[in-house]
């Protein structure tokens, strides 16, 4: 189809108001995502223990904390007036019950990043590993073939050479790898339970609100912990 200049014109006019208009919609989302003060301290907390926790207990850590805050994300979201009461659906049998479950709902219903959301469920399948067999062998195998062959060695694009060494993760060992990742992906949980949805329910496009240049503050707090915590872990 040829367009004439006028055409071309309006296009380029109303591609710029949608562009003006999104951007002050993620603006004015990002004003009002507060408080968070609450949820950066705990993620403060849970990363301390994953810097100074032996590795092999780090995925129950992680898994514990990951399972709390879906469980909270759902009981601030979920609408009331379920019959039967929200607490329902996460108590006994309801479909919410388990960790296994709020992984499977989150990720149908696109209430949290798909790719954050597999990591857990890697990390959770481990949990159960390590709290149901003995044999040290095969857990340490079953580790290592989760932080080789399983996870996204994501740590690799973590140095910029600024706040992170470039290259810093090829000194590092497996184990402190994995608590490199869970630092990462503890942080992006606890921004996005807090916020993913009310983007949504806003009717702004989560991944462009919550990681555009406007994000809000709370990312700016995570990330700042996060990349302490890698230091610790690095020794850098």
């Amino acid at each position: 189809m040829t367009l004439g200049d006028g055409e071309k014109w309006g296009l380029q006019v109303y591609r710029n108001y949608s562009r003006a208009f999104g951007e002050h919609r993620f603006k004015a989302f990002a004003e009002r995502a507060v408080p968070f003060e609450a949820e950066v301290k705990l993620f403060e907390q849970v990363a301390a223990l994953v810097v100074s926790e032996e590795a092999r207990v780090v995925p129950v850590i992680a898994a514990a904390y990951a399972d709390d805050r879906l469980e909270e994300m759902f009981k601030r979201e979920i609408p009331e007036g379920v019959p039967g009461g929200r607490s329902a659906l996460m108590s006994g049998f309801g479909p919410l019950a388990r960790f296994s479950q709020r992984i499977q709902m989150a990720f149908a219903f696109g209430w949290l990043s798909k790719d954050l959301l597999i990591e857990f469920d890697h990390i959770r399948k481990i949990r159960n590993d390590l709290s149901h067999k003995w044999d040290i062998e095969l857990l340490e195998r079953r580790m290592k073939e989760l932080i080789e062959e399983k996870q996204v060695p994501f740590e690799e694009q973590l140095g910029d050479g600024v706040s992170l060494p470039e290259n810093f993760h090829e000194s590092m060992q497996p184990l402190d790898r994995f608590r490199v990742r869970a630092i990462w992906m503890l942080g992006r949980l606890t921004y996005e339970t807090h916020l993913w949805v009310p983007a949504l329910k806003a009717g702004i496009a989560p991944e462009e609100a919550l990681y555009s240049p406007n994000a809000p503050l709370m990312l700016r707090a995570i990330a700042a912990i996060s990349v302490a915590s890698t230091k610790a872990v690095a020794r850098i």
